[in-house]
């Protein structure tokens, strides 16, 4: 019997190396398999209108001057005086750093890339964050279009795609079709400037408070209501 268990412990001595060796080479395969169901998608990021204007230029021409853009020029002091006092507010306030008040006046509030109560001060850091918040202010393009890193990588690569491709693409999600319910997370009674009564006009603000629909280029089969306005041809000289 125990020349049986010496035998055996002398094999096992003499299998080890080969055992250790098999098991370093299996154990990257199975290191591949198991973080496979782990493995997080990449949140979305808020760009910023100025990532959208390289391909929607016209339609972001058109949006500068609607009020949306400048909704946040509002929270300033002095700005619509009248309209803050009849409201119960004040006038002389800054309301800029008021996080009730920044969600609706701000694109990507609290998100991935969206827009951050900067810092005071002049320190390299505080101007790096000053003017990244700058970048973010007013209801800009992704406030009812969706945070766009993924889309704006994807459009670059396919000029040819289909919305149905952007919005429902995993790798490339983020992207919404704006509707009423996305509208009425700020517009209603909660706003100071409305009454009880108030009820938001979907169908009338967003052919008269938004940016112009222009005719796209490409037929992406998207569900968007397009005018038929045409680019303006150049000239050749």
């Amino acid at each position: 019997m125990n020349q049986s268990k010496t035998l055996l412990t002398i094999l096992c001595a003499a299998l080890a190396p080969s055992l250790m060796a098999v098991s370093d080479w299996i154990a990257p395969a199975n290191a591949l398999q198991e973080p496979a169901a782990e493995v997080k998608k990449k949140v979305p990021t808020y760009v910023g209108s100025m990532a959208c204007r390289k391909c929607h230029g016209d339609q972001h021409k058109s949006w500068k001057k609607t009020k949306m853009a400048k909704v946040f020029d509002l929270l300033k002091p002095g700005e619509r005086a009248e309209a803050k006092t009849k409201a119960g507010l004040d006038p002389t306030k800054d309301y800029t750093r008021d996080e009730t008040c920044l969600p609706c006046h701000t694109t990507g509030w609290g998100k991935p890339g969206g827009y951050k109560i900067p810092p005071k001060g002049d320190t390299p850091e505080a101007k790096k964050a000053q003017k990244a918040a700058a970048a973010m202010e007013g209801v800009q393009c992704e406030s009812c279009h969706g945070p766009a890193s993924h889309a704006v990588d994807y459009k670059k690569k396919n000029a040819e795609y289909k919305w149905d491709d952007v919005v429902k693409a995993e790798s490339i999600s983020g992207m919404l079709y704006p509707d009423e319910k996305m509208c009425t997370n700020c517009h209603n009674t909660t706003s100071p400037f409305v009454d009880k009564d108030y009820k938001f006009e979907f169908e009338k603000r967003k052919e008269e408070g938004t940016h112009q629909h222009y005719k796209m280029e490409s037929d992406h089969s998207c569900p968007h209501k397009h005018s038929v306005t045409k680019k303006k041809k150049k000239k050749k000289s």
